[in-house]
């Protein structure tokens, strides 16, 4: 992966919310999607649960009114295995004002079918402080 395949990763993982692009996110992940948060592990196994997490992302941009994420590259690690470790910094805007703070987070990133494809991100904000919902995390009853 080059510095400019990250760069448009990055771009394609971001526009895809502002573009309510469920095609494009499903094209920029692997499954199953391992995503570690504040409020712990969530592990999505499968296209319905993607879509259900990815609509709870759009509710959470509604709610903020975000017209913008834009995640910057911090830096790209070649893990010597075919897959990259990618971290990036990423602002949440509305009107150009911060609607939270910046945060950092990285990325497991492989390339499949053609895509560099997220397997899992460390430090995913989550939507569950915007949209309440709290998702079915490995090991626990539903």
């Amino acid at each position: 992966m080059t510095e400019a395949e990250f760069t448009q990763f990055l771009d394609d993982i971001s526009s895809c919310f502002m573009d309510r692009d469920f095609a494009l996110w499903e094209r920029r992940v692997t499954l199953p999607l391992s995503l570690i948060t504040q409020a712990g592990p969530v592990t999505l196994y499968d296209r319905d649960a993607l879509q259900e997490n990815f609509n709870h992302y759009l509710s959470a941009c509604r709610i903020m009114e975000l017209d913008t994420i834009h995640r910057e590259p911090i830096a790209l690690e070649d893990c010597r295995d075919g897959s990259f470790i990618g971290t990036y910094r990423t602002e949440l805007l509305s009107k150009g004002k911060r609607q939270t703070k910046p945060y950092t987070s990285s990325a497991l990133i492989e390339f499949a079918d053609g895509n560099w494809r997220l397997r899992s991100i460390m430090n995913a904000r989550g939507h569950h402080d915007w949209t309440g919902y709290q998702p079915h995390k490995p090991g626990e009853p539903k």
